[in-house]
């Protein structure tokens, strides 16, 4: 696991993403989406559309909170089982763990 670089506490929240079997902390900037930041931090993350109309970034909160800007596919049972777009998903909370 890598530490957060840079972590800004008035812009950026710290995130914790499990994704094929490896853990990776990263900093998240609140105006980008998780799949921009893992994408530029070079960690090869599901994705395809990028504009919430496939589903092929899901992931699940596992703690902390997001806010998505666009979600066509998820259903209100799958929002409330913590299910999310990561290529619409900002933080809202501090400290975020996502599983892929």
């Amino acid at each position: 696991m890598s530490e957060v670089e840079r972590l800004d506490s008035t812009t950026d929240a710290a995130a914790t993403v499990d994704l094929d079997g490896a853990q990776h902390r990263l900093a998240w900037p609140r105006d980008q989406t998780l799949v921009d930041v893992m994408l530029d931090a070079g960690i090869h993350v599901p994705h395809s559309c990028r504009e919430g109309h496939c589903g092929s970034c899901v992931a699940t909160v596992i703690s902390g909170r997001v806010e998505m800007a666009q979600c066509d596919i998820l259903e209100p049972d799958d929002l409330a089982d913590g299910l999310i777009l990561g290529c619409q998903a900002r933080p809202v909370s501090d400290d975020v763990h996502i599983e892929f």
